[in-house]
Formats: C-alpha cells, structure tokens, sequence
C-alpha cells in the first residue's frame, strides 16, 4: 500500500456528528467518462469545507449535484437529514447557490436583479429584505446600476447577495474569486468570513492554495473524480511533508499529493 493510501485512510474517513450534507457512493458518469467516481464526504454545521483539485477533478460536476443542477448516477445525498433528491423542492431555500459563471439578468439594474429572485424565492415581504440585502452588501451605491455594466468584483458581490435572499443554512460556491484582481479577491474572502461568522455552513470549490487556507476549516483532495484524502490544511501540509507542523506551503503540498496520488 502506498503511502497515499495510507493517508487516504486516515483522512478521507473523517467523520462529522449530525453533519448538515452527506455524499455517500456518489458517481456520475458523462458521455462514457466517470467525472465523479464513488465519492463520499459529510460537511458539519457552520463549517467552512473546501473542494480542492486540478481542472477536470469533478468539482464543479461535485457542486451541481450538491444544488440540485444535476443528477448522480448512484449513490445518496442527505441534506439537513433529507434525501436531497428526491425532497429537492422542500430543500431549496435551505440552499444557497453562487455559480462560477455571472448568470445574473444582464439588463436588469442591482436593484431590480435581487427584487426578481425575492420575488420567486424570498419567503418574507419582498422590498424589505432586498433593502436590508443591499445594505448588508453595501449595494446601494449601484443599486441603479445595470448588471452588463458591473465589474467582476461587483458583479460576484451581487451574486452573493442574490443566493442569501431566501436565508438560506447551506451556501454552496463555486470558485468564488476566479478571475478577480488580489485587492477584490480580499474584499470577496472578508465577505465570506462575515457569513460563517453568522453560522452559514460554507461548501466552496477553489483552485486558489491561498485561498483554502486562509478561508477552510477542512479540505476534500480531488483527482479525475476520486476523492485522495480529506483533513485540515494543516493536516495535508503535514501528510505531504512527512512529518506534523510542516512549514511547507499547502499550494507545494497539493502538487506533491496530486503527483503522489498518480503513483
């Protein structure tokens, strides 16, 4: 057995108490290519879990089961203690969805983007909630602001503001800061520290080193759709050192594993 392996037992059997999501066997296979492969995981309430890999993994495949967006081909998904697909419309506005691509209604104003979800999904009085949304997200300045004519950043912002509407328990984001200038990026982290801190479990993908450590409680290690290990970025600094407290960056860490796992 390799070492990997050895790891892999250790850390990718975590197992969390009452945990608010579960994957157990989860597999998807596209056009003939197994794109996610028996996967299982649990994520625990007000935690902040990160999906790690190189493009292709399975991540966002991962996600889009998550949201509901796709279908696996076997295996479960228990959300909050339901089965997430069959009990899907009962789920959503526990679930809180900020895909990798802007999605929102281009030519539509900030304002009238989020009056539009409220409108479908928030469960109180509409207008007082898209107020209090924009206030909390510092919105109101582009409140009138065509969404084509937001900046990367902004536009992200929106998003997130757009998926926390309904309240929801579960935030799933998918590589929330791709593509953003460092000084944004900040802003984006700060945003999402400020939800776990109000005790939203937090399921994100990134391909940022950085950004895992400095936002994940724990990490799950994909590759081609197989889950390596899961464990706190200290713990896969760690495993991939050989020896605890490993001053070794998670960003080195997550190559010599990937590399390692093709042994």
């Amino acid at each position: 057995m390799s070492s990997l392996s050895v790891s892999h037992t250790t850390l990718a059997m975590d197992l969390v108490p009452n945990p608010v999501l579960e994957l157990k066997n989860i597999s998807k296979i596209y056009q003939g290519r197994t794109v996610v492969d028996n996967l299982s995981l649990q994520i625990g309430a007000g935690e902040v879990f990160g999906l790690v890999g190189p493009n292709g993994a399975g991540k966002t495949t991962l996600m889009k089961i998550i949201a509901g967006l796709s279908q696996p081909c076997s295996g479960r998904l228990t959300i909050f203690n339901r089965d997430g697909l069959a009990e899907r419309a009962q789920l959503k506005p526990l679930i809180g969805w900020v895909p990798q691509d802007n999605n929102l209604e281009r030519e539509l104003t900030v304002r009238e983007a989020l009056a539009l979800y409220a409108r479908l999904f928030a469960a109180r009085p509409f207008q007082p909630r898209v107020q209090q949304i924009m206030t909390e997200f510092n919105l109101e300045s582009i409140g009138e602001r065509r969404i084509e004519l937001l900046s990367g950043g902004m536009a992200r912002r929106v998003l997130i503001a757009r998926a926390i509407l309904p309240e929801p328990k579960l935030l799933l984001l998918d590589e929330p800061t791709v593509g953003l200038d460092p000084d944004v990026r900040q802003d984006i982290w700060q945003l999402i520290r400020s939800l776990a801190a109000q005790g939203k479990t937090i399921f994100m993908t990134t391909h940022y080193m950085d950004e895992a450590e400095q936002l994940c409680d724990r990490l799950a290690l994909l590759k081609a759709g197989s889950l390596l290990m899961t464990g706190t970025p200290a713990a896969m600094k760690s495993m991939a050192e050989g020896k605890p407290h490993s001053a070794v960056t998670l960003e080195a860490a997550f190559l010599r594993l990937i590399r390692r796992g093709a042994e």
